[in-house]
C-alpha cells in the first residue's frame, strides 16, 4: 500500500476527503489513521476552525472503543459523549453546509478508511 484517503459522508454526500501517504501503524496503533503529507480532495466543512484540517486519529483517557478522528486543530473532546453539552470532534468541529443538512452542526457523518 501506499496511499490512504479518509472521507466522511452524510446521507451519501461526501462532506470531506483527504488522502495521504500510507502510515504502517494503520493495522497495529490508533496513531496508524494519521494521514502522511495530507492532501485536501474536498472540504465542505464550514466553521473556519476546522475548514482545510486534515482528520487525524485522538485518544483520549474516555476513549469509546474504535477510532475516533477529530478535524480540529489542537486538542478537543475527541469522543466526549456524556449528553452534558460536550462537543464530538466526529461531526461537531466541521458544520455542515446547509446544502448538505439542514442542521449544520452535530450531524453525524459516516467515515471510510481506504487503502490502496
Amino acid at each position: 500500500p501506499q496511499e490512504t484517503l479518509i472521507a466522511a459522508y452524510h446521507n451519501g454526500v461526501m462532506v470531506y476527503a483527504y488522502k495521504g501517504y500510507f502510515n504502517r501503524n494503520i493495522d497495529h496503533h490508533w496513531t496508524g489513521a494519521t494521514l502522511l503529507q495530507p492532501t485536501m480532495i474536498v472540504d465542505q466543512c464550514t466553521r473556519s476552525e476546522s475548514q482545510g484540517v486534515a482528520p487525524y486519529p485522538q485518544r483520549e483517557d474516555d476513549a469509546i472503543t474504535g477510532l475516533a478522528l477529530a478535524k480540529y486543530p489542537g486538542n478537543g473532546n475527541t469522543d466526549t459523549i456524556d449528553g452534558n453539552g460536550n462537543d464530538d470532534d466526529r461531526w461537531a468541529h466541521c458544520q455542515l453546509p446547509s446544502s448538505i443538512s439542514s442542521s449544520t452542526a452535530n450531524v453525524q457523518m459516516t467515515v471510510a478508511i481506504l487503502v490502496r
